[in-house]
């Protein structure tokens, strides 16, 4: 398993550990006692009796005691990876790795997702661009981030935000998660919960300027040029310019430090 694997089954049982010593948690400033851990109604189950200390614990031993708990990783669609007194939670690791917002989604998966929050999606193709006019002028490079003047994405908040929020909390490119997240919770050590920030709604807002927009190739793009239904070509080709030697379309955004 890699980090983030283990990180996400270790915040999981240390959230198990905290529900069943009957802790508190501070959690936008108020105290909350975790009374309920686990996913889509099936509560995690109780740690093992003879288990003494989780940081010794081999990632082998991690994966074991998990499944015996019930506890997963948490599938594709679903926004949130854990429900804490059944509210979901989306668990992120802003220490390491930049997290992915919106992982590489080409024009038509942004366009469902306009549709569903009730905005033209015109904007964003002006913003695309704009993004490739400077990319192509070498104003930027690949990754553009919102922290630089030159961000063709920095000045757009306002109408970003409800979308990357859908993104972010309640579904995907294709379809609505069936597990909506409402929080994010970042874990910087999945043992110690003084290094457990959590978020709302406001997370992106607070965000704004870590945030890092690139539109890439391969990864979103499916086997374009060659696509089949003439509506969804049509609505890449938008997006889609051929660079470097690649096609690249497919919106991606992640996290900077």
């Amino acid at each position: 398993m890699n980090a983030g694997e283990k990180n996400e089954l270790l915040v999981k049982m240390r959230l198990v550990q905290l529900r069943d010593s009957n802790a508190v948690l501070n959690i936008f400033g108020n105290n909350k006692v975790i009374n309920s851990v686990g996913f889509k109604g099936i509560e995690y189950r109780p740690l093992p009796t003879n288990l003494v200390d989780l940081k010794m614990l081999t990632e082998r031993q991690i994966s074991d005691i998990s499944a015996e708990m019930g506890i997963g990783k948490a599938a594709l669609f679903d926004k949130a990876d854990v429900f804490i007194n059944g509210e979901g939670y989306s668990l992120k690791s802003l220490e390491t790795a930049p997290p992915a917002i919106i992982n590489h989604t080409a024009r038509p998966g942004w366009e469902r997702v306009c549709r569903v929050v009730g905005c033209n999606i015109n904007e964003l193709d002006d913003i695309v661009a704009k993004y490739w006019e400077l990319r192509k002028g070498g104003i930027i490079k690949e990754d553009s981030h919102n922290s630089d003047s030159t961000s063709p994405f920095k000045d757009h908040k306002t109408y970003l935000l409800p979308i990357l929020n859908y993104f972010t909390f309640k579904g995907s490119a294709t379809k609505e998660s069936p597990s909506p997240a409402k929080f994010i919770l970042d874990v910087s050590n999945p043992l110690d919960i003084s290094t457990w920030t959590f978020y709302d709604e406001r997370f992106l807002d607070l965000m704004w300027d870590k945030l890092i927009f690139s539109i890439r190739a391969k990864k979103g793009m499916k086997n374009y040029p060659n696509i089949s239904d003439v509506a969804e070509k049509e609505s890449m080709n938008k997006w889609t310019e051929m660079f470097q030697g690649e096609y690249r379309g497919a919106l991606h955004i992640r996290l900077g430090k």
